[in-house]
């Protein structure tokens, strides 16, 4: 079997109300999807949310570059081309829009080898449970109090278990205001977390995470900046809260680093950071350290994934993108169920596509 097309798409797509976290507004959610086609006439599908800037600069890169690296490859051989473009793509960075176009191709061949196989992406990598309990993330900054809590609520009512909210305002006293109101409306059998998406600094993460743990939240997310791992370790250190961050580290080897540290007592993956393939290796560093992993968005693919691995804690579920497959795995009683539909079971719609396609 060879590869003989890459292709890439873009979609733009307008959140009815504009996302706000701590450190940026989101006005689009855009999706680059690849398909990679073969000479035996299987295509496989990958694709990754991208907030803000470089969706078009992504699809770009994959059409020529990506495309051109792996043409003529034999798909069935992932490792090797995921080594390929690891080191085609090193001129131009080990991280960001690099990892993100490897990522794509990775994706789009495992959901390329389940269909050759008949199997689902889970069932290839081994599953260890058939379903992941899911928390519910929104908790926009953007909303009035009680948007965030008539949100959280709703959640609740769904079947949801676990809330995670934004935090990260100027004044401690009105995130915790905002805190509390949720707690209170949620009850205390309802997980909760918090997320200041980077934007404090170590001082005010530790007077705010003394504050959180204070009243019994699950994790305190990616206080300071992803770069600040030193910073994260000593937050770590000086809280009783589980920190949790990742989200925006890419590799294995940009992992290592916060393994090393001890950063963070949760690692947060995100597909992007490598594709699958490379999902897969660092849950395995994280294991071998007694570290738990929680994927970052993606639900409907990362269920794979988190399923096949002892140490996967929670699907973050986010509808964001909801809307734009055709069918989606089930939720039941706050649970992700493992798909069984050869490889990540996921069809976008066309007429969406249609719609919101940017030529």
């Amino acid at each position: 079997m060879k590869i003989t097309g890459v292709e890439a798409t873009l979609l733009s797509v307008p959140f009815p109300k504009p996302i706000r976290v701590a450190t940026v507004s989101f006005a689009t959610k855009d999706v680059v999807f690849v398909e990679v086609k073969t000479d035996e006439g299987l295509t496989g599908m990958g694709y990754l949310g991208v907030l803000g800037a470089g969706g078009a600069a992504l699809k770009v890169l994959v059409d020529r570059d990506v495309a051109a690296l792996v043409v003529g490859e034999d798909p069935r051989y992932r490792a090797r081309i995921w080594d390929k473009l690891w080191w085609g793509l090193d001129w131009i960075g080990r991280r960001g829009l690099a990892l993100y176009a490897l990522s794509l191709i990775d994706v789009a061949l495992w959901d390329l080898a389940g269909k050759a196989a008949n199997q689902s992406i889970h069932q290839l990598l081994g599953p260890y449970t058939d379903r992941v309990k899911a928390y519910a993330s929104g908790g926009n900054l953007g909303f009035s109090l009680d948007e965030l809590v008539s949100e959280a609520v709703r959640f609740r009512e769904q079947g949801f278990k676990a809330y995670k909210m934004k935090v990260g305002l100027p004044d401690i006293r009105e995130d915790l205001r905002r805190v509390d109101a949720v707690r209170d409306a949620l009850g205390p059998d309802v997980d909760l977390m918090a997320d200041a998406n980077q934007g404090l600094d170590v001082a005010h993460a530790i007077l705010l995470g003394r504050e959180l743990e204070r009243r019994g939240l699950f994790w305190f997310e990616e206080p300071v900046p992803a770069d600040d791992i030193r910073g994260s370790a000593e937050i770590a250190r000086a809280l009783d809260i589980r920190l949790a961050t990742g989200e925006t580290e890419f590799s294995r080897f940009g992992f290592a680093d916060l393994i090393r540290e001890r950063a963070a007592d949760i690692l947060q993956i995100d597909v992007r950071a490598g594709g699958i393939t490379e999902w897969m290796r660092i849950a395995a560093m994280a294991g071998a350290a007694g570290i738990p992993v929680t994927p970052h968005m993606q639900w409907e693919l990362q269920i794979h994934m988190t399923a096949a691995v002892p140490n996967g804690i929670y699907v973050e579920y986010m509808s964001w993108f909801d809307e734009l497959f055709e069918e989606l795995p089930a939720i039941e009683d706050g649970y992700v169920v493992a798909p069984q539909k050869p490889g990540h079971g996921l069809r976008f719609n066309p007429e969406l596509v249609r719609r919101y396609r940017v030529e």
